[in-house]
């Protein structure tokens, strides 16, 4: 029976694991460190679980297209 404990308990390490980088409450190198995988294996891993390995979201969009416009009119300034 013991065996059957320590498989669950792994199991639900790497689930919680898991779970605390798709909530964003640790970076990806510590969560690939804590299970043991390289970082290709882990971004494997989290693409079969359809947990993305970046957020970008739409305030991150409107920053890159500000500094964007900022730097064409630098550039067309200067």
């Amino acid at each position: 029976m013991k065996p059957e404990i320590d498989g669950l308990q792994e199991h639900l390490r790497k689930e919680a694991i898991l779970a605390l980088f798709a909530d964003r409450r640790i970076p990806a190198g510590k969560a690939a460190h804590e299970l043991g995988l390289e970082r290709i294996a882990f971004m494997e891993l989290l693409m079969q679980r359809g947990i993305p390995y970046t957020v970008y979201t739409a305030d991150d969009w409107d920053a890159d297209a500000k500094a964007l416009d900022e730097f064409e009119r630098r550039r067309k300034a200067g």
